[in-house]
């Protein structure tokens, strides 16, 4: 691997990022801490990751995708369209001729005995629990398409009407986690009081980052909207007795601070 001063030379090289869409100066991201703890190993994340992949396992018997033995003992399908992944699936196909076909929840006894598994190496489907199936599967199919086109968006001048729309988007997708089971009271409360101060105070959009179920709220404002985010979050923490820290921009990272070695 080379010495930890050879890596750090090259990890602080410039290099094109790939999907990087740069910040215009007048628009701002920031970070708001819910104060409540995130974790991607709950439960909860587990059971609706496992209801994606039982929503793909029942769209690939209905589109009549041929099933494949994998290397690891998990199943998979031939699949040249999708590639086995949710997302590649676009709204209109998805909405049109799959959603209203897959159970909105379905236990696992029943998926197993009519599906016999589904494609993740990483979960597994228990026979005496209920899953969400249609809502999970929903979520990457329409985030795929949102996230296209907010970078879109981001890409152009970045006007009032663009601004909307992609405030719009955050919000469309944090609803649609929320839906999924992965939201938090805090994070929703959070969101709500972004789209209180609207575009009126500088702020456009907010959603959950990450895996969910609690963790940081991303705000999208103007660049000088700094008070109105500490403001909501001042807020916040009035409401709720939780801290709230703000975020803004990036870290230099080991570009400043180096690395740090460690050996077992």
């Amino acid at each position: 691997m080379g010495r930890p001063d050879q890596l750090l030379a090259l990890l602080c090289q410039p290099a094109e990022v790939r999907g990087f869409v740069p910040l215009p100066p007048s628009v701002g991201f920031w970070g708001i801490d819910s104060g409540i703890r995130h974790a991607v190993s709950g439960s909860d994340y587990t059971s609706v990751r496992a209801g994606a992949f039982m929503g793909y396992r029942i769209i690939a018997d209905l589109a009549g995708l041929t099933p494949l033995a994998g290397p690891d003992g998990t199943l998979r399908f031939e699949d040249p369209r999708w590639k086995g992944y949710l997302a590649n699936l676009t709204p209109e196909d998805f909405d049109g001729r799959y959603a209203d076909r897959l159970p909105v929840t379905m236990r696992g006894d029943e998926f197993l005995r009519r599906y016999g598994g589904s494609t993740d190496a990483v979960t597994r489907v228990e026979p005496g629990r209920t899953y969400a199936v249609r809502q999970p599967a929903a979520h990457p199919v329409h985030e795929h398409s949102r996230v296209r086109h907010f970078a879109e968006l981001l890409a152009g001048p970045p006007d009032e009407d663009r601004l909307r729309a992609m405030g719009e988007l955050m919000y469309a997708s944090h609803a649609s986690y929320s839906a999924c089971g992965l939201g938090s009271a805090g994070t929703d409360h959070l969101v709500e009081l972004v789209r209180e101060v609207g575009p009126a105070g500088g702020l456009y959009g907010a959603k959950i980052t990450g895996g969910g179920s609690g963790g940081t709220v991303a705000v999208l404002g103007r660049a000088g909207a700094s008070e109105a985010v500490a403001a909501v979050a001042a807020r916040y923490r009035d409401e709720t007795g939780r801290q709230a820290a703000v975020f803004s921009g990036s870290s230099p990272g080991a570009c400043d601070f180096g690395v740090l070695t460690l050996d077992f």
